[in-house]
């Protein structure tokens, strides 16, 4: 129990007051000369309340149940007292601490004393990229297991229903793309991940978290099949969602006009959008199309005498491909 009352010292001086905690075989205080009078079966009927000047916090369940108790004049919630349940739960064998530091961290609900130690506690995770892994349907143990033998995997837990994992390596988005391959060939699923961006500090890792989900909005919103989301190089996406509707009108009845709108489907359509996979690349696109070079050049001058957008000069290329992102808003 060393460690139960060393940590419970160090709880003291978070909160500024005493504390006890009460198991079902002892009962610690600190600091360790005050007066303390709550036994393990008062603290069972009065969890939850202020009981005898102390706030009463229970956690765990039959055997593994114990209680928190905080000197204060009336029963309230807080960040540090949750921060001391988790950490008095890795103590006690209940939980993987790590993985629930980092759900503290995801939350982004504490104040300075909780972040000094989510700090503290996942520095070696840090720096990373945050990633999030979504649609593995009933797999989750054998993708996440498939996750931490093919990336660098500091840390790791599953959020509400999701994976959430922070990777060290260097080329994350290559790394990601060799996960999903390796997912689809031994299990046969089609698993999607976000990379929502790097964390240097702990107070970074909510706001990537919300680009993770963000980033899997705007696959919906766009009908987009990226197996790999880096929210990051979302922003043309990004950009589109968040105009003015009015704004958006506009710019989409400049280039989707009736002649257009019945000329884009099939392969004028694939054409246009492997184009730009491709980054205005003719050689590449043509290639990919299976397709000559001048059979791609006839296409795009067609879109031009169509719309008045030349694709391949870039002041109409990032309009029309603006036009292009609005018109898949579902």
């Amino acid at each position: 129990m060393a460690d139960l009352k060393e940590l419970l010292k160090q709880a003291a001086e978070i909160i500024k007051t005493e504390v006890a905690v009460i198991t079902r075989d002892e009962t610690i205080v600190y600091p360790e000369d005050s007066v303390f009078g709550i036994t393990y079966e008062e603290a069972c009927k009065k969890a939850g309340k202020n009981y005898k000047g102390f706030n009463i916090y229970v956690s765990g369940t039959g055997e593994t149940r114990f209680f928190v108790c905080v000197q204060g004049n009336r029963y309230h919630e807080s960040e540090a007292v949750k921060l001391i349940m988790l950490l008095l739960n890795s103590v006690l064998g209940i939980v993987d601490p790590a993985g629930e530091y980092l759900r503290k961290a995801l939350e982004g609900e504490y104040d300075a004393a909780v972040l000094a130690k989510l700090e503290e506690c996942l520095s070696s995770s840090l720096p990373g990229y945050l990633i999030m892994v979504d649609n593995y349907g009933d797999s989750k143990d054998d993708v996440h297991e498939i996750l931490i033998n093919t990336m660098d995997v500091k840390i790791s837990l599953v959020h509400e229903n999701r994976i959430i994992a922070v990777t060290a390596e260097e080329n994350v988005i290559e790394a990601c793309s060799g996960f999903v391959k390796n997912v689809l060939s031994e299990l046969l699923i089609e698993c999607r991940i976000v990379i929502g961006g790097k964390a240097e500090y702990v107070k970074e890792l909510c706001r990537l978290y919300r680009n993770c989900i963000d980033a899997l909005c705007l696959k919906q919103i766009y009908n987009l099949g990226d197996s790999v989301l880096n929210y990051d190089a979302m922003y043309g996406y990004r950009i589109a969602y968040n105009l003015d509707h009015e704004l958006k009108e506009f710019i989409r009845g400049r280039v989707f006009t009736e002649e257009f709108n019945e000329m884009m489907n099939g392969e004028l359509g694939n054409t246009i959008e492997e184009f730009f996979k491709n980054n205005l690349n003719l050689t590449d696109t043509a290639a990919k199309l299976y397709i000559h070079r001048n059979t791609l050049l006839y296409r795009l001058d067609k879109i031009n005498k169509c719309t008045g957008f030349d694709l391949k000069m870039f002041e109409d290329s990032w309009l029309f491909k603006l036009a292009w992102i609005i018109n898949k808003e579902k």
